[in-house]
């Protein structure tokens, strides 16, 4: 770890970098590839009705998560400069709605595939277990322009599904709280100091609670005001590391979360709406943004929009931790479905390797709050630019120094959801935390054994 983050100290001066995010744009960019199944199937069927139209031409489909609107334009500009590629992009509300509907293409057998998906890092495995992924690391050795080697240590580990090189780094995120200056100032509290630990939030929150009354909600996180599922897993995973917890053993063959460190972790979240009563499940839509609420966990994604509505008073600091910080590392990875066919399967890592670009990378972040994973791309000019009209962003680039790991499993979307479901009634008090981890862990266990 401290390999990587000294050499990008060294490539970015002062910082370092970081590596799911939820970002709830839901516009398509493109034609829908279920408008075009006659042209866009995996089996045959595309290279026939190709081969009626234009023989030179390989139809691609591309499905993401999420709408960025600075993809739209580059896609078009690759298929204006590729007069033997044209691609259309389908694009999903979320994360996992694009994985339900690569399963159910799955199963279908003869149903339409896309040829090259970018998707939460940690779905990659549960991916290739339905859609087998093109090993890409032929390709990158026999590329004069994109190498494993450009990306940070981290993200280098992260590409692997068992021995296959199954995905790249597209960008990454983490989670870093946010917090109103003005609300802090209002309640006594240091405008210019982050919260750092646990406890520094039920102090925040319960002075805030004192000193501001009713209509403001002292704290809130992610997991508790998202409909995504990941989000509270993510949170209550990194929490427990910064516990000095583990998630599972080294092979993820066994769950070891049913700990004190786990339970703490537990409760300290739940805690929060059912103890100290800092927190709401009645959270106000763009609570944070309207000033209605005095500290977030949230996501380096929405560094642009909360700079857009504070201003000035935008407060920030790493992931409040019990002995130390720890984030998750998320993001998104690009992958390559196996067509079958080598014509399809290279052009599909031309246009791998055009989105893994300074161009297209450094689009994206300016557009998203993403953090770039290729060091190179880290370096550019352009990229430090950006990066120091922006202190957020660095303290997000920062949080890598921090950063814990979620299973690379091919059931680690079916445990996560499980996480979400057994944990949840937490939060009404209809389970302890004690009894709830002891659930999740025997759960746990028969997943595993079914897997194997």
């Amino acid at each position: 770890m401290k390999k990587w983050i000294a050499a990008l100290l060294i490539g970015c001066m002062t910082l370092s970098l970081f590596g799911c995010g939820d970002k709830k744009e839901q516009n398509s960019a493109g034609t829908k590839a279920e408008e075009n199944t006659e042209t866009k199937s995996n089996t045959g069927t595309k290279e026939d009705a190709a081969a009626e139209s234009n023989t030179d031409v390989v139809e691609l489909i591309y499905w993401k998560s999420y709408n960025v609107d600075a993809y739209k334009g580059l896609i078009e500009k690759f298929n204006e400069e590729h007069d033997d590629i044209h691609v259309t992009a389908e694009i999903f509300p979320g994360h996992q709605e694009t994985l339900q509907k690569i399963q159910v293409q799955a199963a279908a057998g003869n149903a339409q595939m896309p040829n090259v998906i970018q998707l939460d890092t940690c779905m990659t495995a549960t991916v290739d277990s339905v859609a087998p992924l093109v090993d890409l690391k032929p390709y990158l050795d026999a590329s004069d322009t994109l190498k494993l080697d450009n990306f940070y240590e981290t993200f280098q580990d992260e590409s692997y599904v068992g021995d296959k090189l199954a995905g790249l780094h597209v960008c990454a995120n983490c989670e870093m709280l946010f917090y109103n200056k003005e609300i802090f100032r209002q309640a006594g509290l240091d405008p210019e100091k982050s919260p750092a630990t646990w406890d520094d939030i039920i102090a925040c929150g319960k002075q805030i609670q004192e000193k501001c009354g009713s209509d403001i909600i002292p704290f809130a996180y992610n997991g508790i005001v998202d409909d995504y599922y990941e989000s509270f897993s993510w949170e209550w995973q990194a929490m427990v590391q910064s516990a000095g917890g583990q998630m599972f053993n080294e092979d993820y063959t066994e769950p070891m979360f049913n700990s004190p460190e786990g339970i703490e972790a537990l409760e300290f979240l739940v805690g929060t709406v059912t103890d100290s009563q800092i927190a709401s499940l009645n959270y106000p839509d763009k609570g944070f943004e309207n000033g209605s609420l005095g500290m977030f966990i949230n996501g380096s994604w929405k560094i642009n929009d909360f700079q857009e509505a504070l201003g000035e008073n935008l407060g920030f600091g790493l992931m409040p931790g019990k002995k130390e910080s720890k984030v998750m590392v998320g993001g998104d990875q690009m992958m390559i479905v196996d067509s079958g066919d080598a014509r399809i399967n290279d052009a599909a890592f031309e246009f791998l390797t055009y989105m893994m670009s300074a161009e297209v990378i450094i689009a994206n972040s300016k557009d998203q709050g993403e953090l770039v994973c290729q060091k190179y791309i880290a370096e550019t000019e352009e990229y430090q630019e950006y990066l120091g009209k922006s202190q957020a962003m660095q303290v997000a680039q920062m949080a890598m120094e921090h950063c814990g790991y979620r299973a690379r499993t091919s059931w680690y979307d079916e445990w996560s959801q499980l996480v979400y479901t057994i944990c949840e009634p937490c939060l009404y008090g209809e389970i302890s935390c004690a009894d709830a981890l002891a659930d999740l862990e025997a759960q746990t266990k028969d997943i595993i054994n079914k897997y194997n």
